[in-house]
């Protein structure tokens, strides 16, 4: 049987979404292991890099991927990509999760092969640059600077002399991350609200919405040249306390207290507030007055991993052909990603640091075996009204 007899290769979030799941449970899994000091991790490098290449262009990517490749046919009306070029794209994916246990020579084909998937994943992504489809330029504009930012990553984790710029070039990939989901949360979350909830129609102000992506380019082109003199870093600072209020007033103006009683939207709009709080976080951060590691973890876990888990849960429903509701086990999953998020931010300001990381990957865990226990079956098999998909 080929690829376009399998359900799972059908559409992008199948294949993607559960690869999101999957590596999310493994590899923190492995980094609590070796955080507890009961594995040793192969790599050859410093295991934080490991970790942290890990969760942006593993698990981030691969959620990237599920949701652009499967909204991206609605918004061009094209056909991004067929079962067999899916495949290849996940192929390529899955082969760069094994970069940092190669020896250093094959190392540097994974890392080559592992930032060719980009290249590969924006030809694909070319309809969305057509001239009628000036409302998705920024997507792909903001998947292109996550992708250079990945490259550098790689050169810099490989040469030890280039090692003190690894994370700061990562992180400005992170934040691409945070903005790609500004984006589309500006697509999404005033739609969805606007079907489910009668007498609560979000606002949506025009000229508001101008500001976000000027406002990503400036703040993602501060953040890269911090390393080069502090007066970016205090550039950065002041563009991410303004992120802070422009994304704030978008939050409100959508009125997100009218979805309190839908799990599966309110867990969108709690992702999306997290989104908010990690931008003023990291404005404090950046001067020096609050704790880095808690923004980046309000920005990583809050902003990105809570929102990504809403989403990976209402598509797979929606676009199976399923009721969008979330059950009791689904909405237990949404506490327990919510409680890690705070553990792992709020108990080392307690000098619980040690049991932070515990506590909060162990929630993590919990949360993501629920997303499989409850989804597997769904994205593997056919939909639910027998159309293709």
């Amino acid at each position: 049987m080929t690829t376009s007899g399998i359900p799972v290769f059908a559409t992008a979030f199948r294949i993607f979404f559960l690869a999101a799941a999957i590596h999310a449970v493994s590899v923190i899994l492995l980094w609590l292991l070796h955080l507890r000091g009961i594995v040793s991790l192969p790599t050859g490098v410093s295991p934080v890099f490991w970790h942290t290449y890990e969760m942006v262009f593993g698990f981030s990517r691969a959620a990237i991927f599920g949701f652009l490749f499967t909204a991206g046919q609605h918004w061009s009306g094209k056909q991004l990509l067929t079962p067999q070029k899916l495949a290849i794209l996940f192929v390529l994916w899955v082969a760069g999760r094994f970069i940092f246990f190669m020896a250093p020579g094959l190392a540097i084909a994974g890392f080559a092969i592992d930032s060719f998937v980009n290249v590969f994943a924006l030809w694909q992504m070319r309809p969305l640059l057509n001239p009628q489809q000036k409302h998705n330029h920024s997507v792909v504009y903001l998947f292109i600077i996550f992708s250079l930012a990945q490259a550098f990553s790689s050169a810099t984790a490989m040469r030890s002399e280039y090692n003190y710029l690894y994370l700061p070039i990562l992180k400005t990939a992170l934040l691409s991350v945070i903005f790609l989901i500004a984006v589309i949360a500006g697509r999404v979350l005033p739609f969805f609200a606007s079907v489910v909830i009668a007498g609560k129609k979000p606002r949506i102000l025009p000229w508001l919405e101008k500001l976000v992506w000027p406002h990503a380019l400036l703040t993602l082109t501060a953040f890269a040249l911090s390393p080069t003199h502090s007066i970016f870093t205090h550039i950065a600072a002041v563009a991410c306390l303004a992120g802070a209020v422009l994304h704030g007033a978008r939050w409100l103006l959508w009125r997100p207290h009218a979805a309190w009683r839908m799990p599966i939207l309110s867990i969108l709009f709690l992702g999306y507030l997290f989104l908010v709080a990690g931008f003023a976080m990291l404005a404090s951060a950046l001067w020096a007055v609050t704790s880095l590691s808690a923004a980046w973890h309000m920005m990583g876990i809050g902003a990105i991993a809570i929102f990504v888990f809403g989403m990976m849960t209402r598509v797979a429903l929606g676009h199976t052909g399923r009721p969008i509701k979330a059950g009791p086990l689904v909405v237990f999953a949404y506490t327990t990603i919510t409680a890690a998020l705070f553990a792992r931010v709020v108990m080392p300001m307690l000098a619980l640091t040690s049991e932070a990381y515990l506590v909060a990957a162990t929630l993590w865990l919990t949360a993501f075996s629920m997303y499989l226990f409850k989804y597997t079956a769904i994205l593997w098999r056919p939909r639910a009204d027998g159309r293709p998909g």
